[in-house]
């Protein structure tokens, strides 16, 4: 009994040990390494490396590394302010449900059309807002609270200044 105890702690202690070294080995995975090809080719200006990566908001958006946020010093955007868009109307539908259930059934219903919806909870009437480009989707959620005798109005959404 004690020869086989003086060679099952060392081998217990050397198990536990290779498994710590393996699981950290496997949770922090070494830096990949360029080959020789590679190293050869290396290009040290900005131009060469936008070829060879693409676009540096997609080389960024393929890494498999979650929980860091890549530092952005600058971003530019170009837009149209001349231009109209007539074709992103905004429409609003609004509810104001009477009672729990009602409001439950309201909830239920954009479930359903997967609309995203802002309660308003802090007004003394409960407020549902929906706000959407599809106007005929808005009408369709309008009729289908009508069945549940659910008042709802749809109107185009203007942003108050």
């Amino acid at each position: 009994m004690r020869r086989a105890a003086f060679w099952l702690i060392p081998l217990i202690t050397f198990a536990v040990a290779l498994f710590i070294v393996l699981f950290l080995v496997r949770i922090n995975p070494s830096v990949p390494k360029m080959s020789s090809s590679e190293k050869e080719n290396a290009v040290g200006s900005s131009e060469g490396l936008r070829e060879k990566l693409g676009s540096w908001i997609s080389h960024f958006s393929t890494t498999k590394e979650s929980g860091y946020f890549y530092p952005v010093n600058e971003v530019t955007l170009k837009l149209d302010v001349s231009g109209e868009n007539s074709a992103l109307d905004m429409y609003r539908v609004t509810v104001a449900p009477k009672s729990t259930d009602e409001l439950l059934q309201v909830k239920e219903e954009l479930k359903k059309s997967e609309l995203p919806y802002e309660m308003q909870n802090n007004e003394e009437p409960m407020l549902l807002t929906v706000d959407s480009t599809d106007q005929l989707q808005l009408q369709s959620l309008v009729t289908k609270l009508k069945t549940y005798q659910i008042t709802a109005k749809l109107s185009p959404y203007t942003e108050e200044k």
